[in-house]
């Protein structure tokens, strides 16, 4: 019996399989149960390719890999009862089902590659993207879109009147100058003091019902917005709506990360054309070190001496 046994070392506590470190023989029962277990452990099918849930947030898809598959097999096309539609989504429904609108794939593909050349381009000219996600699951898909783009990201609240009222509730936030290179320029910081508070080139809002107050303070600044745009909300809050699922996690994991890959591409060629000389934005004017700015009539003042006590 200890000599046909495949897996000498081999004994069955509970349910589990270990290794017998006392490096006894088998008895009956237990080497026909360890005989069997290791002949069918071939056995059966592989699940391959299968979903996997942190798919989305480590390796995000391309812009190019928006397919009607990938955007049916992440719940975009599902929205919301008849009941609570939205009649300015008429455009984008394509038909109902079981009393529930079904939104229609090839327009949620159309406006999402819109929404990536929107953000690449911005990207590419060195603008600042904000991701904004308050609910319950979309942290980690900001914050990894934000990280790809070079942007900021927002996943609490949104305190209201941070632009429209920035100097004051923003004046205390610390600002840096960077070059082409996105390196950080020192002796500024004494300018930046008088500037004021910085304000966001795009908002990509992945839930713009509960985030209303800041998309009317970004339509009051002329800041543009991306948002996910479900039957019930209202499209014309946004200005590059996105017409999807805004329920479900992996409608907005999937969507996210598209953006985010969208403004990494718009990120790495800027710093390639930096490489080369070529600068397509105008950056902001700012005095050089050692000059202060009156700010009384706008003007430049002289070089800054300082006078020892004597």
């Amino acid at each position: 019996m200890w000599q046909d046994c495949p897996r000498r070392r081999c004994i069955v506590l509970g349910c589990a399989i270990v290794c017998n470190t006392f490096n006894q023989p088998f008895s009956g029962p237990v080497h026909a149960y360890c005989t069997i277990v290791h002949k069918d452990r071939e056995l059966g099918t592989e699940l391959s390719p299968f979903y996997d849930p942190q798919e989305l947030l480590n390796n995000p898809p391309k812009p190019a890999d928006i397919t009607l598959e990938l955007l049916l097999a992440s719940q975009t096309h599902l929205g919301h009862n008849t009941s609570l539609w939205n009649p300015m989504n008429a455009r984008y429904i394509y038909g109902i089902r079981q009393g529930v609108h079904i939104i229609s794939l090839e327009v949620t593909a159309a406006h999402l590659r819109r929404a990536c050349r929107v953000v690449t381009g911005i990207a590419e000219r060195g603008g600042l993207i904000l991701f904004v996600g308050t609910r319950k699951g979309q942290d980690r898909c900001v914050v990894t879109a934000a990280k790809m783009a070079g942007g900021c990201h927002l996943f609490e609240r949104w305190t209201a009147g941070a632009l429209t009222n920035g100097h004051q509730i923003l004046g205390n936030c610390k600002t840096k100058v960077v070059d082409e290179f996105d390196r950080e320029v020192p002796g500024y910081e004494d300018n930046l003091a008088d500037m004021p508070a910085l304000k966001p080139d795009l908002v990509v809002c992945l839930n713009p019902l509960e985030n209303w107050v800041l998309l009317h303070e970004c339509s009051m600044n002329a800041v543009p917005t991306i948002g996910i745009v479900d039957t019930d909300a209202n499209p014309t809050w946004v200005t590059y709506p996105i017409p999807a699922n805004d329920d479900s996690l992996r409608c907005v994991h999937m969507i996210a990360g598209v953006l985010g890959r969208a403004a990494q591409e718009g990120k790495r060629e800027r710093l390639q054309m930096a490489l080369r000389g070529e600068v397509i934005y105008t950056a902001n004017q700012l005095d050089p070190p050692g000059k202060t700015r009156n700010m009384a009539t706008g003007g430049m003042g002289g070089d800054v001496h300082h006078k020892e006590a004597g």
